[in-house]
């Protein structure tokens, strides 16, 4: 009877998924399983086993573990992306930097598993679609700083901003998630650090 029951289970999941949408929804599934069980948890049978699609479906979309790390790496760096580009067309009075800034931080402590496993990838993977998702990325940070000085500086100058934000960022990221434990963002690290690149922006 449980067997039954698990067999039906199991169908009724694949019937849900729609033949175009497989890849969206295999990613999903993975993303879940990283920020709630961690990368070591991954593989291609536990997405199978996850969604019902067939194992072999899932090796049709990635052919490895490693290049279903590289697919997750590359789509956080493009939710990032939307992010930073939806934190700067609403960011009303706030500063282009601030608002990307916090955006950017904002996605840590949301998903931060997925941000470690970015650049992990970034950085030791060294997969090309996962730079090019950084780089449109950081392309967002670049359109933020441009809004706070494109009437004051050149675009290098700018780019240059941009850079500073973003290792900055990178480095507040990284020391708060060292300092809040596993899967968590210090939020107290977070703020100090914020107003101190504030307090010295503002410095003349």
């Amino acid at each position: 009877m449980g067997t039954t029951a698990t067999t039906s289970a199991v169908l009724a999941r694949r019937r849900s998924y729609h033949v175009g949408n497989v890849r969206s929804q295999l990613s999903s599934a993975a993303s879940a399983l990283l920020e709630t069980e961690g990368a070591s948890a991954l593989s291609l049978r536990a997405i199978a086993r996850r969604t019902g699609v067939a194992l072999g479906t899932v090796y049709y979309h990635y052919a490895d573990k490693h290049a279903l790390l590289a697919g997750l790496a590359a789509e956080g760096f493009r939710d990032l992306a939307a992010q930073l580009r939806a934190a700067t067309d609403g960011r009303g009075e706030v500063s282009g930097i601030r608002a990307a800034g916090m955006a950017y931080l904002g996605f840590v402590r949301a998903r931060p598993a997925l941000y470690g496993l970015m650049y992990e990838m970034r950085d030791v993977g060294r997969r090309e679609e996962v730079e090019e998702a950084e780089t449109a990325a950081f392309a967002e940070m670049i359109r933020a700083a441009g809004e706070d000085f494109k009437s004051t500086a050149q675009p290098e100058a700018i780019r240059q901003v941009a850079q500073a934000i973003w290792a900055c960022a990178r480095g507040i990221a990284a020391l708060a998630l060292a300092r809040g434990g596993p899967g968590r963002l210090d939020s107290e690290t977070v703020r100090e650090a914020v107003l101190g690149l504030e307090t010295l922006v503002s410095r003349p």
